[in-house]
C-alpha cells in the first residue's frame, strides 16, 4: 500500500525496510565514539581533532534545512542510493587522510552524506506510516537510530584486534553499505506508488519555501521548541557525565550511558503501543516535569547508587518523550509537510548535539561546578514542558 489510511498495517515491508536502512546509517557514525584518541594518535592536535568531530553534526545542522524540503517519495530513493555510495566512500577514506585538511574535507564529506541518507529515509519513511500508530511507528524507528550505539562500539573493539588502526576498522564498517543498498531495490514499486498517490492528492512535496511555512504554524513551532530544548539539555549530560560520574568515584562511569539506554529502549519496547492512547500533551507535559526533577536531582546526588537511579528516570523519560514528540509533530501537519516535520525536529537534534558541548564547556571553562549544567538542564525541561502546555491538542487529518 503506497500510502497509511487510518486502519492500514504498520509493519509493512517498506517500514521495515527503511527502519533497516536507517540502522546501517546510524551504525556508521555510532563506530566514530573513538575517533577524537585517534585523531590525536595520527598527530592532529587536540584543537583541530575537537573542530574535527563537530564538523559532521555542524554540517548537518546547515544542510538539513536545505535538503529536507525538497525531498518527496518520487526522489527520496535515488538520494539515499547515492548517499550509500558517498558513505562507503567517505568511511573508506579515514584510512587515507592523515592530515588536518583532508580529514577536514572527509567530515565535511561524510556529514553531507549521512544527513542525505537520514533525511531521505525519514522523508519516504512518513508515507507508510498509518497515522493511528504514528506513537508506535516513531517509537520504534526511534529503536533503529539507537540500536547501533549499544551494537557498534562492542563491534569495533573486536575489529580492532585484527586490523593496526581505526582507519582502517572504519574501512572495513563500509560493507555495511552493501545490505542496505540491496535493502531499496524492492522498494522501489512502493516509493513509485506513494509518489503516484501523492501526486493525485496534490500532495506532490513541501516545496523550498515550506520551511517558513511550517514555522508559521504556532503549535508546530511550539513543538519544535520544546525538542530543541529536550535535546539541548540531553546533550549536557551525555558530553559531561563521564567526568561527573568520576568524581563521584564510581569505578565505571560509563554505567549512566548502560542504564540509561536500557531504560529507553526497554520504554519504547513495552510501551510503543500506548503512545497512541495517551494524552500526547498531558504525558509530554507530565514527562518533562519528572525530567527536570531528575537534571535537578543530579546537581545534589553525591553517591554512586542514587547516581545510576537518576540514570534510569533519564532514560525512561527520554523514551517517552521523542517518540511522543514526533509523533505529535506528524499529526499536526498536512500529509504532504509530514516528512518536512520529521526532518525539522532532526534539525532541533542537529543543533543541540552541537550547541550543547559548547554550552557546557563554556560553563565549565568559568570555574562553575557540573551541578550549573544539571541545573540548565532542569531549566530547559521546564520550558519544554511550558512549550508544550502552549500547543493545542489536534487530531490526525481525515483521509490521510
Amino acid at each position: 500500500m503506497p500510502s497509511c489510511a487510518h486502519g492500514a498495517a504498520l509493519f509493512s515491508y517498506p517500514f521495515l525496510s527503511l527502519c533497516a536502512v536507517a540502522l546501517f546509517g546510524f551504525g556508521n557514525i555510532a563506530v566514530f565514539y573513538g575517533l577524537y584518541p585517534y585523531l590525536i594518535s595520527i598527530g592532529i592536535s587536540p584543537f583541530w581533532s575537537g573542530w574535527i568531530l563537530a564538523l559532521e553534526p555542524l554540517t548537518a545542522l546547515v544542510l538539513r534545512p536545505l535538503i529536507s524540503p525538497r525531498l518527496g517519495p518520487g526522489n527520496a530513493l535515488p538520494v539515499m542510493c547515492a548517499s550509500l555510495v558517498m558513505t562507503a566512500l567517505a568511511l573508506l577514506g579515514y584510512c587515507l587522510a592523515r592530515d588536518t585538511a583532508s580529514l577536514v574535507c572527509l567530515r565535511i564529506f561524510h556529514g553531507a552524506a549521512f544527513v542525505a541518507l537520514v533525511s531521505a529515509t525519514t522523508a519516504l519513511l512518513v508515507h507508510f506510516i498509518p497515522p493511528s500508530a504514528s506513537g508506535r511507528g516513531f517509537g520504534i524507528f526511534s529503536l533503529t537510530t539507537m540500536l547501533p550505539f549499544a551494537v557498534m562500539p562492542p563491534l569495533m573493539e573486536f575489529l580492532l584486534r585484527f586490523v593496526p588502526s581505526a582507519g582502517q576498522a572504519y574501512a572495513w564498517i563500509s560493507l555495511m553499505t552493501l545490505p542496505a543498498l540491496a535493502l531499496l531495490i524492492p522498494l522501489r514499486p512502493h516509493a513509485r506508488l506513494a509518489a503516484e498517490a501523492a501526486a493525485r492528492m496534490g500532495r506532490t512535496g513541501p516545496g523550498p519555501g515550506a520551511v517558513a511555512m511550517a514555522l508559521k504554524n504556532r503549535n508546530v513551532s511550539l513543538v519544535l521548541g520544546a525538542s530543541l530544548l529536550t535535546f539541548l539539555s540531553s546533550t549536557l549530560l551525555f558530553f559531561f557525565m563521564k567526568d561527573y560520574g568520576t568524581s563521584l568515584g564510581l569505578a565505571n562511569a560509563g554505567l549512566f550511558f548502560t542504564v540509561s539506554t536500557g531504560a529507553t529502549i526497554a520504554v519504547r519496547v513495552a510501551g510503543s503501543g500506548f503512545f497512541d492512547r495517551v494524552d500526547k500533551r498531558r504525558t509530554l507535559v507530565l514527562t518533562f516535569c519528572v525530567l527536570a526533577g531528575c537534571y535537578g536531582a543530579y546537581a545534589l546526588v553525591r553517591a554512586p547508587l542514587p547516581f545510576l537511579l537518576a540514570a534510569t528516570v533519564f532514560g525512561a523519560c527520554m523514551g517517552v518523550a521523542l517518540p511522543l514528540l514526533q509523533s505529535t509533530l506528524f499529526v499536526l501537519a498536512e500529509p504532504a509537510h509530514r516528512g518536512l516535520n520529521a526532518n525539522l525536529m532532526l534539525s532541533t537534534m542537529d543543533a543541540g548535539y552541537f550547541l550543547g558541548p559548547y554550552l557546557g564547556g563554556m560553563i565549565l571553562a568559568a570555574g562553575l561546578p557540573h551541578a550549573w549544567l544539571f541545573r540548565l538542564s532542569a531549566a530547559m525541561a521546564l520550558g519544554a514542558a511550558l512549550l508544550v502546555h502552549r500547543s493545542t491538542a489536534q487530531d490526525p487529518p481525515p483521509h490521510s
